[in-house]
């Protein structure tokens, strides 16, 4: 019988924890420790909420963009569980499922939008630990505000 190689226990709660403080980061507004978790380059795809194209950008100018649009809402919490890993070498997969609440008292057609979908992180270990490399959302759906993010920010 042929033996597959099963990764340690720690570097798949390593990845877990990585995804984990991506969420706790940003809902609390922490963006040098948020910034701390990506590689230099980072590729997102929110392509299914959005609309639009994959994106290849620096950590900095993806997290300043977060830091900009995260101003003019009140709140926000992602929830995320449970997160499945598959650590391969150096590069690592973790998806799960994510419910996003985003509220802004100053949005004019309703307070609240909320996200539902999977994330799938890609990962790379570094010297420093696990970093986000890619990012893509699969939107299920949506409810409330779909226009709060431009609302809040005073767009249309």
């Amino acid at each position: 019988m042929q033996r597959t190689e099963v990764p340690e226990v720690a570097e798949v709660l390593a990845v877990q924890t990585a995804v984990v403080q991506v969420a706790h980061h940003i809902d609390g507004r922490r963006w040098p420790s948020l910034r701390q978790l990506f590689l230099d380059t980072v590729q997102t795809d929110y392509t299914s909420l959005f609309g639009g194209t994959v994106v290849e950008q620096p950590a900095d100018d993806l997290i300043g963009g977060w830091q900009k649009i995260f101003a003019f809402l009140d709140a926000t919490q992602h929830l995320l569980g449970p997160i499945e890993v598959v650590v391969r070498q150096t590069d690592a997969v973790a998806e799960c499922h994510v419910s996003a609440y985003h509220r802004a008292s100053r949005a004019a057609s309703g307070h609240d939008w909320t996200v539902a979908g999977h994330y799938v992180f890609g990962l790379r270990k570094t010297a420093a630990g696990w970093k986000v490399r890619s990012l893509k959302l699969e939107t299920y759906y949506q409810k409330g505000n779909l226009k709060l993010l431009a609302e809040a920010s005073g767009g249309s």
